[in-house]
């Protein structure tokens, strides 16, 4: 059975899913840094986790450590630029600090982490991932850290909000060896006026950029699949794929 902590970094929440048998190895593992708390693997939200351990067990994907990180603000942390925020009203602002806590990821919990467990510590072996703005904020901070985080899964990424495709188009040209996996629903954001209506568009923006930016269909993959609202259990769906798409597809 997976072993999970809860326990905090300051004054961070973790929730840390250790990977079968990691008490009774001598082993190292690659290590997956999932927003909102690891909602992609928390199993109270799906079965996700249980798949990935079954196929582990089969031998079809390496086994995992998974560090779930709680936002503080998700509004805040995962928001690369400050912008008005559609989903309340009045003067309340998306904050713009996706600089920061991409940065905290990097300097501070990764080795944090490195230095308390058993780890594969290049970035090659070491995942980041989110759904929704999880997803938006996983990409930027894996091309923002790309040496760091070689792994990247955007699940529904929130790549509607203002700003982020000129951004991505700002990005130097880069050969750093990164695998990408991203998704969206064909028809996520349709009927908004808000700003969201530009999801599925500006999904495919994003992938077609990196693609110019050193990505290639041998290491970015992107999947459009039938749903026609920002749905997490049928982004989620897509994670046992993307694992082996991101860690065992050569």
């Amino acid at each position: 059975m997976t072993k999970i902590i809860h326990k905090k970094f300051g004054e961070r929440e973790l929730t840390i899913y250790l990977p079968e048998g990691y008490e009774e190895s001598s082993d190292r593992y690659p290590v997956i840094y999932v927003q909102d708390n690891g909602n992609l693997v928390d199993p109270e939200n799906s079965d996700s986790l249980s798949i990935i351990r079954n196929l582990t067990a089969k031998g079809e994907l390496p086994a995992f450590l998974f560090v779930g990180i709680k936002p503080f603000d998700r509004n805040n942390e995962y928001t690369p630029f400050v912008s008005t925020n559609v989903f309340e009203s009045g003067e309340k602002k998306f904050g713009g600090q996706a600089a920061q806590y991409a940065a905290y990821l990097a300097h501070e919990l990764k080795p944090y982490i490195d230095s308390r467990y058993r780890t594969l510590q290049e970035g090659e072996h070491t995942g980041i991932m989110g759904f929704s703005f999880g997803g938006l904020i996983s990409l930027y901070t894996a091309l923002l850290y790309p040496d760091v985080f070689g792994k990247i899964g955007s699940f529904s990424g929130s790549f509607w909000f203002p700003g982020i495709v000129d951004w991505v188009d700002q990005q130097p040209a880069h050969s750093h060896g990164q695998r990408l996996f991203m998704n969206v629903g064909h028809g996520e954001g349709a009927g908004r006026t808000n700003g969201q209506q530009w999801m599925v568009p500006n999904n495919l923006a994003v992938y077609e950029l990196l693609l110019c930016k050193g990505f290639t269909t041998l290491s970015a993959k992107q999947i459009i699949f039938e749903s026609d609202s920002h749905n997490f259990e049928k982004g989620v769906y897509y994670l046992p794929e993307a694992l082996k798409w991101l860690y065992v597809t050569a």
